[in-house]
């Protein structure tokens, strides 16, 4: 019942956020004094159910009001759907005549804005409903992996708890790097047959099986997955290339007075020193460049190193795992600051004009780093980033080798989309500096 009366908030929700996005862009168009007043009044966009029911019927398909989706994920249907939509609206506007009738400027605006109110709307209110208790589901999983378990009991908008020892989970999830092929197949058998719904996660996950095309060979009883390393893609590698060019050129102007600040701050403490940290790093294909940086170290770093390691041998051990110090005694008070909130790292937004980097990718290696790296060929194909996938794995301490293979999955499974994503989390970590390196 509880499962019932959930989904029917969700789906009285979207009515809402639609009939509200619709109020606002009406507004909005009626507020331009340069437009002909409308010919219908907002009373006739309410009315218009062939809006409701595409959107309403494309969730139901895309299976958001049946499935337990991670916020970006079902963020990213929700968009989907949004576009096949106005596509959809349209058409139907323009068959049946009536699109002399609608302001398209404000049905336009209208799924602009369900795009954003929508998925907000999902979050606030299922986490809401976790609270309640209206949202919760009981999960059982089968595997040890601390950081997935976490991900999915700690997560209010996927909402699944543990089962008390006399409670029976209603979701099952297989973790299949724990299990060999006899005990997984005796697990999901198992489970199926006590109708739980099973869900179960592969045992490669190097690629991103969402962006992948799955079908079957009949005759076999086989199921086939196409992979592709997308950034191996000319098309796709051009869109990203115009992609870093149009959001840095969007980014600059709002990065230059933040860029003017915290060059007065490090010129105010050590004013004879320049503002600007430059190292030479590994870039596509290995060819060196000069990555730009804001200072964040006192002047005689090296000197403050080395008696801090005398007196901290631990720290070299840290080091070797981490490839940074816990507490590093050459930064300075505003350089801790900086380093803690990512910010020493937007001079390297000139890297990307020269073409150097892209806004969004693996960071860039050091050189003595190179002999470390694993599969060299594929994290030096690509231009590194500003920021990345590391950066917002949701780890506290990623060490290298962690890192190394959060940049080969990112490279592998590439698309616009987890770029937004990337850039959304980087501005949350930024403000609440959660996560940073």
């Amino acid at each position: 019942m509880k499962n019932i009366i959930a989904k029917l908030i969700f789906i009285f929700s979207d009515i809402f956020m639609i009939i509200l996005s619709v109020y606002v862009a009406f507004l909005f168009r009626e507020g331009l004094d340069i437009l002909e007043p409308h010919t219908i009044a907002y009373e006739d966009y309410l009315t218009f159910y062939p809006l409701y029911i595409i959107i309403l019927s494309l969730f139901a398909y895309e299976g958001i009001y049946t499935y337990r989706y991670d916020f970006w994920h079902e963020s990213r249907l929700i968009l989907k759907v949004i576009v096949l939509a106005t596509i959809l609206v349209f058409a139907y506007l323009a068959m049946t005549k009536m699109i002399a009738d609608y302001s398209r400027l404000v049905i336009g605006i209208s799924f602009i804005l369900m795009a954003i109110f929508i998925p907000l709307s999902k979050n606030i209110i299922k986490k809401l409903l976790f609270r309640v208790g209206l949202w919760h589901k009981k999960a059982k999983i089968y595997g040890e992996d601390p950081f997935l378990t976490d991900e999915i009991y700690k997560n209010p908008y996927l909402g699944y708890i543990k089962p008390t020892q006399k409670e029976e989970a209603d979701t099952i999830f297989i973790n299949s790097k724990d299990h060999d092929v006899d005990s997984l197949k005796s697990i999901i058998a198992s489970e199926i047959r006590e109708k739980h719904e099973v869900i179960f996660i592969p045992l490669m996950n190097d690629y991103n099986l969402t962006h992948s095309h799955i079908y079957e060979l009949s005759n076999t009883r086989t199921n086939l997955i196409v992979f592709s390393n997308r950034l191996k893609n000319h098309s796709l590698l051009m869109l990203k290339h115009i992609s870093d060019w149009v959001l840095s050129l969007f980014i600059f102007p709002f990065l230059v007075p933040i860029l003017l600040y915290i060059a007065y701050k490090i010129k105010k403490t050590e004013p004879h020193k320049s503002v600007l940290f430059t190292q030479e790093r590994l870039g596509k294909e290995g060819k060196r460049f000069i990555c730009y940086k804001f200072r964040t170290m006192y002047d005689n770093s090296d000197n403050l190193l080395e008696a801090y390691l005398q007196a901290h041998p631990e720290e070299r051990d840290y080091y070797k795992k981490f490839h940074k110090y816990k507490n590093d005694p050459r930064i300075t008070e505003f350089g801790a600051f900086l380093r803690k909130t990512s910010l020493d790292e937007l001079p390297q937004i000139f890297n990307v004009f020269k073409n150097e980097m892209s806004f969004i990718g693996p960071r860039p290696y050091m050189l003595n780093e190179a002999t470390q790296i694993e599969a060299p060929e594929t994290i030096l194909s690509v231009k590194p980033g500003i920021t990345g996938l590391w950066q917002v794995s949701g780890r506290n301490d990623v060490d290298f080798q962690s890192r190394i293979h959060l940049d080969i999955w990112y490279i592998q499974n590439w698309n616009l989309w987890m770029d937004l994503v990337i850039l959304i989390k980087t501005i949350k970590t930024v403000l609440f500096r959660d996560g940073a390196r």
